[in-house]
């Protein structure tokens, strides 16, 4: 329901009627002693127009229509606010599926081409390696390949089970509440956030905490948030939607953040110690990949969420590219390996040190070569990781105020 004063004449959103201000004829010049026709004894006569008019259809039909279209207006907004994809592309609107349908598309066509110079290119080398060794290289490629092509039938199969993340954005909601007069609007639309999240928090899998324990869902956690879950189902516990979105932030939502950012670490540190170790950019592709794909796995578990149609393709083309690039990091070691070596030698040689410096140049600068490669693909697969959690979160992390 509307306040009278935010009317101003026009048709009241709330009734439906038109509202028009009542003409208040000016007082009795007998109530004025001394005073000049029209004056209210205020040293100044009114000014009126010289002729007043009721509002005709048109007028009010006029007026209905611009109160109609402001209302669908704030209604869009409000649903955009409600539910958003938080995609990387959020400011292009209409053309974010399309924009990160290419992207994907394009990761694929470029990882795909170095795939197959890299697979021509091994099997040239296992080609000329004697038969026993020909054997074991053919089997180590083999079970490198089914790994990832598990990690991918295993995301797959998560994210089909998944429902699709309809982010709540509660901070855009909160700028909407200060900035429009359609404040029922925006209180219909906190309660249908509220009840979006709360049936989030009722279907989560608490259930079976045991099959959750793989990605690290301790028993102590498990039941910080059973005791998070009763008190946010408890529809008389909270006295505003403020407070309760808090308190899903800080007693649902923050555990799960923090066994997402637990996992993220997890497969980061071993896609480091992998890439560093491998010796060529093939096995550096496949493992960044594996690595990818079962992190995206537990995070989408970890939140029992899934990202909408522009999120997942997005999230697929960083997957691609970023493998692409562990290939492509492979060739650059040799580059950082000569200025390493070149470093490392004359330091060496500064320091005294002049039998053996070449030698000893040439391990550190392949240690160093390796060392810097590997935590390249850390950095790239903890941005990948972050990202998702980005997407995934039931509730987007409100701006700091």
């Amino acid at each position: 329901m509307l306040d009278d004063d935010d009317t101003d004449g026009r048709v009241g959103l709330a009734r439906g009627k038109p509202v028009s201000r009542p003409v208040v004829p000016p007082p009795p010049m007998d109530d004025y002693p001394g005073g000049r026709e029209g004056d209210y004894g205020l040293g100044k006569a009114p000014q009126r127009p010289a002729t007043l008019s009721a509002h005709t259809d048109a007028d009010l039909r006029a007026i209905r229509e611009a109160d109609e279209a402001e209302v669908r207006d704030e209604v869009a907004r409000a649903e955009e606010l409600l539910a958003s994809d938080p995609a990387v592309f959020r400011w292009l609107g209409w053309f974010a599926h399309p924009l990160a349908a290419a992207f994907l598309l394009g990761g694929v066509g470029v990882l795909g081409l170095f795939l197959y110079s890299q697979v021509l290119g091994i099997l040239a080398n296992i080609a000329t390696q004697p038969v026993w060794a020909q054997y074991f290289a053919y089997a180590g490629l083999s079970l490198l390949s089914s790994c990832v092509l598990f990690a991918m039938l295993r995301l797959g199969l998560v994210y089909a089970r998944m429902q699709r993340n309809r982010q709540v954005r509660v901070g855009g909601l909160d700028e909407l509440n200060a900035r429009t007069r359609l404040r029922w609007l925006v209180n219909a639309k906190v309660d249908e956030a509220r009840g979006q999240l709360t049936r989030y928090v009722e279907v989560y899998p608490l259930d079976r905490a045991g099959k959750l324990a793989g990605v690290g869902l301790t028993p102590e956690v498990a039941t910080r948030l059973l005791a998070a879950r009763t008190e946010l189902t408890d529809a008389d516990r909270f006295g505003s939607s403020a407070v309760w979105f808090d308190r899903f932030h800080a007693g649902f939502q923050a555990p799960l953040d923090d066994l997402a950012e637990a996992r993220i670490k997890y497969w980061s540190n071993r896609a480091m110690v992998v890439t560093a170790l491998s010796p060529n950019g093939l096995i550096d592709t496949l493992s960044t990949g594996y690595f990818s794909f079962a992190m995206l796995t537990d995070l989408c578990r970890i939140y029992h969420l899934r990202a909408g149609r522009s999120g997942t393709a997005v999230l697929l083309g960083r997957v691609f590219f970023n493998s692409y690039l562990a290939g492509q990091l492979n060739d650059l070691e040799s580059v950082i390996e000569g200025q390493t070596d070149h470093v490392f030698e004359q330091g060496l040689h500064v320091v005294g040190v002049g039998m053996g410096a070449g030698v000893a140049g040439k391990v550190l600068g392949k240690v160093g070569a390796k060392a810097t490669t590997g935590y390249l693909n850390r950095l790239l697969l903890m941005r990948l990781g972050r990202y998702s959690c980005r997407l995934l979160r039931p509730m987007a992390q409100r701006p700091a105020a």
